[in-house]
This record gives structure tokens, sequence and C-alpha cells, in this order.
């Protein structure tokens, strides 16, 4: 948003400020008292120079809300974890409406007291009832007017589109379940159900899977084959890859001998040789930004722009060359690689099993991690989604294929990221995902559970030199296709644990 010269809204106290404690608009027009609740954006020299975010004083720090959900752990009680939080986010839906400046924080004290509260899993679940019965007094009628429930931090698809599959369901509602006393209501309620499951790129696929099924009530009243989490575990646990196989795989399975890099680096993209020193300068690198595939038995053309290997120009023009580091001692230096069994505690908090997906972009210290996604295996409900700072300075955030276009103030550390990480996942946590050797290198950390499906499928057909990307086997085996828009971790993560429960399925 543009300033307006006269600077007439800056006396106008900022109406999203008022009403939600919380301006997220880019340099927003109205006055804020409190600058700190501004969205900010990096310049391109702030992304390359700043690595460390702005210091906020303590008496700002407590009135910050926390940026993750993650439950409280309670020791008298089994209670699902992907309940809990899909709970905890359902309070913290409610609470934000009332005006309330911390209700990440206030929803995960109010459900830890719930559950420690509760005798039985049973008894929690009437808790929760009664909690949310509480703010629902007031729509025991239906709902006169359809109108999409808000979403925090921001809606999957945009008011519009979520009106109209509200608008679609309620018919299908109408239809196919007449007994329904409030059919306007549980529309609002189905939609929003799977908006808060769901990313940009999944929504509408999700949201027209759940009209099908609410469409034909007689198909998925069959009873399918029910697994349970502990037959899905058993089964997972037998997939997992021994650590000989991993290291064939490019994993780093024991800490290495750190290494001085040399300061003559090769360009990642164009193959040009330049001294670490000149990284910053600005040139023309020259490459094909698009991978090699095979378009007959004897051409091989490049997915960016359909030129012939070895006989078509350069697509891609950048203003930096690009590198990575080129052995595990090299990054080792820079970073130092640790295991999860001396980092990690397995408790009560960690999940048992995580797809994950991490985002890399290019710095003055090689290929950083940037993003790291982990999704529930058993409910895929999201766990954590978070930015991460990276050491060196920005050169390139590869944007086309991490989906990442700036670094955000709010962005962790890589040492606080790592540390938010160990919160949920555990060393004896299965860690499932589709190459994750690029991912948990860039995490540094060596990891002994792993099930990797570009390892594993198709069966039989891999090798360390050669591996079906996701996208492939997304299609082939589920029928759906990814990677079709702007990049989504959530949706990778998703993708790769749907593929390993297909097998799963077939198996049991």
């Amino acid at each position: 948003m543009f300033k307006a010269d006269d600077r007439y809204f800056s006396s106008v106290e900022c109406p999203f400020l008022n009403k939600y404690d919380k301006c997220d608009i880019l340099n927003c027009i109205f006055k804020h008292s409190d600058r700190s609740n501004v969205k900010k954006r990096f310049t391109d020299d702030e992304g390359r120079k700043g690595s460390a975010s702005k210091k906020v004083s303590t008496e700002e720090a407590k009135e910050k809300d926390i940026s993750y959900i993650i439950p409280k752990a309670i020791n008298h009680l089994s209670l699902s974890r992907s309940l809990r939080t899909y709970n905890t986010k359902r309070i913290a839906e409610v609470i934000s409406g009332e005006k309330r400046s911390t209700p990440k924080k206030e929803a995960t004290n109010i459900e830890y007291d719930i559950a420690s509260q509760s005798e039985s899993a049973k008894d929690y679940d009437e808790r929760i009832r009664s909690f949310f019965d509480k703010y629902e007094e007031k729509n025991y009628e239906d709902a006169t007017y359809l109108m999409p429930k808000q979403m925090m931090p921001g809606a999957p698809a945009t008011i519009q589109e979520r009106l109209g599959f509200i608008k679609q369901i309620l018919q299908v509602i109408k239809e196919h379940d007449k007994e329904t006393l409030r059919p306007a209501n549980k529309a609002i309620e189905e939609e929003h159900s799977v908006a808060l499951s769901s990313s940009t790129n999944t929504y509408k696929q999700q949201i027209k899977k759940k009209i099908y099924e609410l469409s034909h009530p007689e198909k998925f009243k069959v009873a399918k084959k029910q697994i349970s989490e502990e037959q899905y575990l058993d089964k997972l646990k037998e997939l997992v890859i021994d650590k000989e196989k991993l290291a064939r795989y490019g994993y780093i399975m024991e800490v290495p001998e750190p290494q001085v890099p040399s300061e003559i680096r090769t360009c990642k993209r164009c193959g040009t040789q330049f001294k670490l020193e000149d990284q910053l300068n600005e040139i023309e690198c020259h490459y094909h930004s698009g991978k090699r595939i095979k378009k007959d038995t004897s051409v091989r053309v490049y997915e960016c722009c359909g030129g012939i290997v070895g006989d078509s120009d350069y697509c891609t023009v950048s203003n930096h060359h690009v590198y990575h580091w080129e052995n595990a001692g090299e990054m080792q230096f820079t970073a130092p690689f640790k295991k999860t069994s001396e980092i990690f505690s397995q408790g009560p908090q960690s999940f048992a099993a995580v797809g994950i997906d991490c985002e890399m972009g290019y710095t003055t210290r090689g290929f950083e991690l940037l993003r790291i996604t982990a999704v529930d295996f058993f409910s895929g409900e999201e766990v954590l989604d978070i930015l991460v700072q990276p050491k060196g300075e920005v050169v390139d955030l590869n944007t086309r294929w991490s989906g990442i276009s700036e670094i955000t103030a709010d962005a962790m550390n890589f040492e606080d990221s790592i540390s938010l990480l160990g919160e949920v996942v555990g060393p004896s946590t299965i860690l499932i995902g589709h190459g994750l050797e690029n991912d948990v290198n860039s995490m540094r950390l060596i990891h002994e559970n792993i099930v990797d499906t570009a390892i594993l499928y198709p069966k039989h057909q891999t090798s360390p030199t050669f591996r079906y990307p996701l996208k492939y086997l997304t299609f082939k085996y589920l029928g759906r296709t990814i990677q079709s828009g702007e990049h989504d971790s959530k949706e990778d993560s998703l993708a790769a644990i749907d593929v390993v429960k297909y097998f799963i399925n077939q198996d049991i």
C-alpha cells in the first residue's frame, strides 16, 4: 500500500489495530501508536545484510503472542496430540474474536486446563464440547446469512470463493441430509473444517472432495478397512530405512570432520568459477532453471524452456553466482551436525511420526535453510511452519522452488528453529518425506528414523543416481496433481504421507 503524499490518514487510528490488536498490512497508511504491530517487509539490502531480527524489549515480549500452537504436556492421561492441537486451534479461533492480544497463548492455557482436569478421554471430549457450547449458544438457530468463518492468520481462499463453496455444500445438505435442523450452520462448519486443514494450493481440491462425500453419503457409510494408529505405526517402523542405505543416498549419518572450504567456488547454475569474496558483485549468470527431461528415447530437453540439451541458448539470467558446499566436511565447518539422539528428548510432547519438508535458498554461506514445515502423519494437521533467518547474506531466495519471496522480521534464527522442532520431534519420531537428505542436511541433523518415498517407491526401482519425483508418485498412486502453482511445503509433506499410507493400506 502506498502512502498518500498529504499523509491525511496518518492521524487516523488504524481500524485493524483497533479491532484485532494487530495490523498485517504492509506500510499501512493509518496511524499506529504501537509500531511493533505493523507488518514490515525487508528490502533487498535488508534481506542480505540483516541476519538478526530486531530485539524486542522485555515489556513488548510479554505482550507478544506465541507463534506456534504446541499443547502443554500432561502425564495422567493418554490423549491424541493431533486432537489436542486441533482443539487448541479451534479455541484460539473462537477467542480471537474477543479482541484478545494473545489468543494462541491463552488458547494453549485453556486447553491445558481442560486436559489436566479431565479424568478420561471421554471426559476431555465432554469438557471441550462444553467449552464451545458457551460460545455457540447464539447459534442454536440456523444462520440467516451465509458468511465464511474468520480465520487466523489467513484463509486459503477469498471470501467470495469460500462463500461459493458454502452455498454448494448447503444445497447438497438440503438434498441428502434432510434431518439436519440447521443446514446453513452445518454448511458453514463443514467449509471451515476444510479451510482449517488446507493451504492455498490444496483448498479447492479438498473442498470438492468434501462436497463429493456429502453428495454420496451411501458410499462413505460403507465401512472401509479401519487401520488404527498403532497398526500404521507398526508398519512405519518396518519401512524405516537402515543407516547404511541412507548414507548411500546422501544422508550424513555420522558427525564428519570439519574441512576448511576453498575460497574458489563453482557456480551451481552456470558452472563458472568465482571467489567467495566477489559473490555479491553483480554479474550476469546465464543458465537453464529447469531440469533435464526426456522428450523421447533420443532427445532430452530442458523443462524450463523446452530447449534441446546441448543445442539451445540459456533462458535465464541472474545477477549473482551461487554455490553449494562440496561435501559434509565443508558443511560441518560452517555449521556443525548434531544427532537428534543427543539434542532432542522423546517425551509426551513428541509426535510419533511427522511429514517434513524444508525450503532452502542461496546465501553467502551456501545453500541455507529458510523454512521448516512439519505435518502430523495421522491427522494431516500442520504441526510447525517456521520461517528461518539464514546465517549468511541472502543472494537468491530461490523463490520459484522454495515459494519464499521474503524473509520477514519475525523469522526465527537457525538455532531457535531447531530447538522449536525439538519440541515436537524426538529421537524416535519417524520423519516422512521425499528426498529428505537435503532437508535434514540443511538442518544439520543426523536422524536414524527416516521413511523416504524417493528411496522406497516405486518398489525396487530407485537407486542413488535415479529417483522418481514426488509429483510422479502422487499422480501415479493417488491420482492427484501437485506442484501445479506456487510451491507449498505443506502440500509436499501431505503428498509424501499419503503415498506412504497408500502402500501401507495395500499391505494390510
